[in-house]
């Protein structure tokens, strides 16, 4: 009884290797049969090599069927679904190019890097603010107040540090060379930083689009904004640069992939009316 209990257990970890849909519809029954199986292979009625040849008749079977079993559902998944909508495609392409940009201006040690260092900020932020409209589209259905409450704040703090960023993008050095903007430009970079952590943990916490994606968005954010905690005076107050650094390379990441996730996405072929905003 023990020995048939572990057996069961096991075979039950077996069936993980299924799509879900399938052990939902056949899981207990398999369960049965391995059961009576196993039962047959104990008593001598199941063929050669008793309980292990049961095993390894059993393991073979998983193995070939699993697989088939997965790119079945896939291909029906795949045959009732259809392609993202054509504006849903571009403003994940949006982001791509603003992710790309962002990741392009890191380069350092060119003659033009200053140019591309402004440049890089105005497709970044346009790409941003379209990636976070697409995931709101695609959230709503999952919970509506909660994307709307980041995603929200994040647009108008995007757009915000993209006007600040267009003032200065013709200058022959990094923005803030005037005095006065310097706490303006401040604050627009703090809350964008900020409104971009908020965004990816209600977007990782959904899970509708790339947990990586969110992930890196998130952490990248936090790290991008460590000059605006206070550690300039702290002991890791030289590794401010490289924390900012690192922080910029992982947001860059987080859009690229958040945009391919959106531009990519298929959609059921009757969607509920929340994720059909961006079709209208």
């Amino acid at each position: 009884m023990v020995r048939r209990g572990w057996s069961e257990r096991l075979y039950r970890s077996l069936l993980r290797l299924y799509p879900k849909l399938f052990r939902v519809r056949f899981g207990d029954e398999l369960v049965q049969l391995f059961g009576d199986v196993m039962r047959d292979a104990g008593e001598g009625r199941g063929g050669r090599g008793g309980i292990g040849g049961a095993w390894v008749r059993i393991l073979a079977d998983i193995a070939l069927t699993a697989p088939a079993e997965r790119l079945d559902q896939r291909r029906v998944a795949h045959s009732i679904s259809r392609p993202a909508s054509a504006v849903t495609k571009a403003l994940g392409l949006l982001g791509i190019v603003g992710g790309a940009f962002l990741l392009a201006g890191l380069i350092p040690n060119l003659p033009w890097f200053w140019v591309i260092f402004n440049l890089r900020l105005v497709p970044f932020e346009a790409g941003a603010i379209a990636v976070i409209l697409a995931i709101h589209a695609l959230q709503a259905g999952r919970s509506r107040w909660a994307s709307l409450v980041v995603a929200l704040p994040a647009i108008l703090a995007n757009a915000w540090h993209l006007v600040m960023t267009i003032l200065f993008v013709n200058r022959p050095q990094p923005p803030l060379p005037d005095p006065e903007f310097r706490p303006t430009y401040a604050l627009a970079a703090m809350s964008m930083w900020f409104a971009n952590v908020a965004f990816g943990l209600v977007a990782l916490r959904l899970g509708v689009v790339s947990r990586w994606g969110s992930l890196a968005l998130t952490v990248g954010s936090v790290l991008a904004a460590s000059g605006f905690f206070g550690l300039e005076t702290s002991p890791l107050a030289g590794l401010v640069p490289t924390l900012s650094w690192i922080g910029i390379l992982l947001v860059g990441v987080g859009w690229v992939l958040l945009g391919v996730t959106v531009a990519m996405r298929r959609r059921p072929l009757h969607e509920p009316a929340a994720d059909r905003t961006l079709d209208r």
